[in-house]
């Protein structure tokens, strides 16, 4: 297992929902578990990416490509 922390940022490695798609840069928000992270996506303009009134994600370690 990798050392992922807190404000670690990553390429997504798969697609978590249509808006937030493989090989977008996301930050680790929290780490909850060895294998659970709460993340989320920020707009060119500081606003997060939201979808279906969700603007964090919770994924596990599958989703985290490389840590950037």
């Amino acid at each position: 297992m990798r050392n992922i922390k807190q404000y670690d940022t990553f390429i997504l490695a798969k697609d978590i929902n249509p808006k937030i798609m493989k090989g977008m840069t996301g930050i680790i928000l929290e780490v909850w578990a060895r294998n659970s992270f709460e993340v989320e996506f920020v707009k060119e303009d500081g606003s997060n990416y939201e979808y279906e009134g969700h603007a964090t994600f919770t994924v596990d370690e599958s989703f985290i490509g490389e840590i950037t």
